[in-house]
């Protein structure tokens, strides 16, 4: 299994939380390749990656992009980081017929083997259907759906012979000022209409309790799935600005995440994060703990059902 992250020096303790919480739940983790793709990352770091993933038997690879030709302020807030998914045609060999590629700020919580062995049916990648916002905010793109590209299941070869990268590359350079989200939104203009729909479970975005609220028309169909993802998700992706390492998050399911990063170098643990918090913050936390609380309930996952292999290592 081919395995693709994307991140900075800032973002690269983060990755390493996706990779354990990826490597936690295969069943053959050994058989698992890791690839990080980063604009540049400490010798120290790309060490500390490479004996974390190699402590579940897994193969590991950082290889640095530092000619990634775009006018960063097409990218806002997200930075040359968030691009690089694009050029991972070039840095996977043709030998690799897929891969899978996960944000930085998702925890996986089952195998990822079903995905990776998914029949595809002739589209490119498999993907989640976005469920934040309006289909209006798009209005810059030809898409429909619309698609999350936080977990992408690519067929490489395809991905190689539409010209995925160049098509996408050109769009940013051209329409860049006026999308909400770069990359996502450059990916769905190239591939409308060529990705095969998955379960939400597998890309349960923060945006899904809002939707849940709401019932807005366009996702009408999908609620019942969204309700299943929630109780029992597969992989959360903590979406929005403020991120489970931020010690003001709101989100429900940010013991996940800090449990997962406890498994790495770089631990998240509450009393560190609270301690730096301004005391306004702390009310306004306060204030909502019982909402977040009801939240947090309605998904099933627990630590103690979290740590199958951590066990054995601890």
């Amino acid at each position: 299994m081919e395995l693709l992250l994307c991140a900075d020096d800032r973002y690269a303790p983060y990755a390493a939380t996706t990779m354990v919480s990826a490597l936690e739940h295969l069943a053959e983790p050994e058989k698992a390749r890791v690839t990080l793709l980063t604009p540049g990352l400490s010798e120290e770091t790309q060490r500390s990656l490479a004996r974390l993933a190699q402590s579940y038997g897994a193969r590991a690879q950082v290889v640095e992009i530092r000619d990634a030709d775009v006018d960063p302020s097409c990218l806002h807030r997200f930075g040359i980081a968030s691009i690089l998914p694009l050029f991972m045609h070039e840095h996977l060999g043709h030998e690799c017929k897929r891969a899978i590629y996960l944000d930085c700020d998702m925890v996986v919580l089952a195998d990822l083997s079903p995905i990776w062995r998914l029949p595809l049916g002739g589209a490119v990648l498999a993907a989640v259907r976005d469920v934040s916002g309006d289909p209006e905010e798009h209005d810059a793109i030809v898409s429909s759906p619309y698609f999350n590209s936080g977990l992408l299941v690519v067929d490489l070869e395809r991905w190689r012979q539409s010209d995925v990268a160049g098509q996408a590359l050109d769009f940013l350079q051209q329409q860049g000022q006026r999308l909400r989200y770069p990359d996502q939104d450059a990916l769905n203009h190239v591939l409308a209409g060529q990705w095969h729909e998955l379960e939400p479970k597998w890309n349960l975005q923060s945006s899904a309790y809002a939707a849940l609220n709401t019932r807005p028309a366009h996702l009408r169909p999908l609620l019942p799935a969204l309700e299943d993802a929630l109780r029992d998700p597969s992989v959360v992706h903590y979406t929005g600005h403020v991120k489970p390492w931020h010690a003001h998050s709101e989100h429900p399911l940010k013991d996940i995440f800090r449990h997962f990063s406890c498994l790495t170098p770089w631990p998240l643990r509450e009393k560190e994060l609270m301690r730096g918090l301004h005391w306004r913050k702390r009310l306004r936390m306060m204030l909502k703990a019982n909402k977040i609380r009801r939240r947090r309930n309605k998904t099933r996952w627990t630590a103690h059902t979290g740590l199958r292999k951590a066990n054995l290592k601890s």
